[in-house]
């Protein structure tokens, strides 16, 4: 019973110890950067159709609300 508890260490490559996770890393990252290819940034899956925006109602200057100051030489960017 001796002689299993005394075995040799065999060192191990690290190539063998890091493989698996710089697969798994690169599989996450080709997933995830195909995800962004086929459904586009975040921003666009919470956007309207282009048919409902093109119905629904346009802001025109009298709807955003801009009224002139003192300081007309830097007029607020509308929203």
């Amino acid at each position: 019973m001796t002689a299993v508890a005394f075995h040799t260490v065999r060192p191990t490559s690290l190539l063998s110890v890091v493989g698996p996770l710089l697969v798994i890393a690169v599989l996450a990252f080709l997933a995830g950067f195909g995800g962004y290819l086929i459904l586009g940034p975040a921003n666009v899956l919470n956007l309207v159709s282009g048919a409902v925006a093109a119905h629904g109602s346009s802001a025109t200057p009298a709807d955003v609300g801009v009224t002139p100051d003192a300081d007309a030489s830097n007029p607020p960017k509308a929203v």
